[in-house]
């Protein structure tokens, strides 16, 4: 609940051409968020907040003063460890924000049908879909957009075993 609130205040007080912006460094800053060292530099009674705000500015590389005072909000509020909950909200709110998409194909398939299992999803959901090619040696694929909660897969043991049971119901 608290995490919606500070993604939601964060979205409402940017502007459109700022959203990637410090979307995108707060993704740096949710990567190094499980560095043990990161959290004894967030935590650390020696270093001031403004000194802790300008040293996570340059870890994600971002001079956007929004996004500053989101840190330094998020420092004197001691909710600098829901960083990484954060971002996963905010990735939410920015897919559905821009209506882009991203998700994984596992398995064993050609280019030209990642681009076309991209376009009939986008065409089916009526949005940006974009697939990354996870090869793996199951029989088969298996499709994942987690925003979406999509979840489809084609798997050649399945597809075998309906058959078989549409060959012994017509016998």
């Amino acid at each position: 609940m608290i995490v919606l609130k500070y993604t939601k205040a964060l979205l409402l007080a940017l502007k459109e051409d700022e959203i990637l912006e410090v979307f995108e460094a707060i993704k740096k800053l949710a990567l190094v968020a499980k560095n043990p060292k990161f959290v004894l530099l967030v935590k650390s009674p020696m270093l001031s907040i403004d000194e802790k705000v300008e040293i996570l500015k340059k870890i994600a590389q971002s001079n956007n003063q929004k996004f500053a005072n989101f840190i330094k909000i998020l420092l004197e509020n001691k909710r600098i460890d829901l960083l990484k909950e954060i971002y996963q909200s905010l990735y939410e709110a920015v897919c559905k924000h821009f209506n882009k998409y991203e998700g994984v194909v596992e398995g064993k398939i050609e280019e030209a049908t990642l681009k076309a299992l991209e376009e009939k999803l986008s065409k089916e959901f009526d949005a940006s879909i974009n697939l990354k090619l996870k090869e793996s040696d199951i029989n088969g694929i298996k499709v994942f957009v987690d925003v979406l909660n999509v979840e489809y897969s084609i798997l050649e043991d399945r597809i075998k075993q309906e058959l078989m049971n549409q060959i012994l119901k017509a016998i």
